[in-house]
């Protein structure tokens, strides 16, 4: 998820400092025609696989509202059962409006029995601990990315749900972006041939406020879209990672987080996928750029759903062609130019998927493991950064 504006300040158990809107937009409290479905089980009722999965949403920002909150309520296997927030008027909107409990603390949420999965869209230092607790409690628990702040946390998170015997995801919901899946039915049907070279870009114009300007919060660009584009990278991939070397630059604007940020991921293979975020972008770099053995593609924009998901209907979800991904390879002999209709995105898919891997009737498609490298990324770029030297990496299993 790609969350560029002011969300919960900090929610711990017992204790939650948010800062609120005063009102929310109504169409990230559930639009008009979308069933939420609100069912109250009897707490010492044994779920059954078919049986929809209690969740609860910690976080009324703008991730909570209108990212998870939304997602889950169009999830059959899922049922909201209720949302965090420590606002007093933020608790009636969610009472109101979406038509579940409003909990004013988290440790009311993990004593409730009711809820069988807990969703973190809170701040990125609280994510470790949150879901630790909460593993420890007996839920299942999906955090927002990035999982956390460093791979030692990670390692933690993974064995708290080891321990627990529970689910433990991350919302890397951009592995169904169009974008993404296109590139990946390019590559395996071999129309660009072997991957030589990418670059996956993303920026926008000015620094980010509140705690995505701290670093000791996990803020900055490089973090926050940066762990999308990275974990895109390694699904990509068909080697393993061997270094990574990352530069940031601080370009003065009001943060004490890097302002651009380029970072090189070298393959076994011989490919470089290289990840670039920015808050100087005035204009827009193509979002992909790759350079196959067989042909090349460009795409400049992101992918729709986040747009039309604000605004009350994910499915709607459409892309002007003039931002279609265009490739350029040889044909019968002549170089040829063509315009490539997108593979549909669906976001929806992650949080399916998650209730139907919790009830056992389905692998979990973004487990934890997978995500563990992502962190090492994070952490190898830092490590560069700090020391000006590219930095090998341990091969790690999946």
């Amino acid at each position: 998820m790609d969350v560029h504006r002011d969300e919960e300040q900090g929610i711990l158990a017992g204790k939650i400092d948010l800062a609120l809107p005063l009102r929310p937009p109504d169409h990230c409290l559930g639009s008009t025609g979308q069933v939420l479905r609100i069912l109250m089980l009897n707490e010492s009722v044994l779920m059954s696989t078919d049986d929809p999965v209690g969740t609860a949403v910690v976080g009324f920002g703008f991730a909570g509202r209108c990212f998870h909150s939304y997602l889950v309520g169009l999830a059959p296997g899922l049922n909201l059962q209720g949302v965090v927030s420590s606002r007093a008027e933020a608790r009636q909107q969610i009472t109101d409006r979406l038509q579940t409990r409003a909990y004013e603390h988290f440790d009311e949420l993990l004593a409730d029995t009711r809820v069988e999965l807990v969703v973190l869209a809170t701040p990125n230092d609280l994510h470790a601990p949150q879901a630790i607790a909460a593993l420890e409690a007996g839920k299942h628990v999906v955090t927002d990315k990035p999982m956390c702040l460093d791979l030692a946390q990670a390692d933690a998170m993974i064995d708290a749900a080891n321990q627990a015997g529970r689910v433990l995801s991350v919302f890397q919901n951009r592995r169904w972006d169009s974008d993404y899946l296109t590139v990946k039915r390019l590559l395996q049907e071999q129309t660009l041939g072997k991957l030589v070279y990418a670059q996956l870009a993303w920026g926008q114009f000015g620094a980010p406020g509140s705690w995505r300007g701290e670093a000791e919060r996990g803020g900055g660009k490089f973090v926050d879209l940066g762990a999308h584009m990275i974990d895109q990278a390694l699904q990509l991939a068909s080697s393993p990672l061997q270094r990574v070397y990352a530069r940031f630059s601080d370009a003065g604007l009001p943060n004490d987080v890097e302002d651009h940020a380029h970072c090189i991921l070298s393959f076994a293979d011989g490919s470089d996928v290289h990840i670039v975020t920015s808050s100087l972008a005035r204009l827009q770099m193509p979002r992909w750029y790759v350079l196959g053995t067989e042909g090349a593609l460009e795409k400049h924009g992101v992918d729709p759903q986040e747009r039309f998901m604000i605004a009350g209907n994910i499915d709607a979800a459409t892309e002007d062609e003039s931002l279609w991904p265009r490739v350029s390879r040889a044909v019968a002999g002549q170089t040829t130019q063509m315009v490539v209709q997108p593979v549909a995105g669906r976001w929806r898919s992650y949080y399916e998927n998650v209730g139907a891997a919790i009830r056992g009737r389905a692998e979990l498609a973004v487990t934890a493991q997978s995500v563990r490298q992502v962190m090492a990324v994070l952490d190898a770029s830092r490590t560069s950064v700090r020391t000006g030297q590219s930095v090998e990496m341990a091969q790690t299993d999946d």
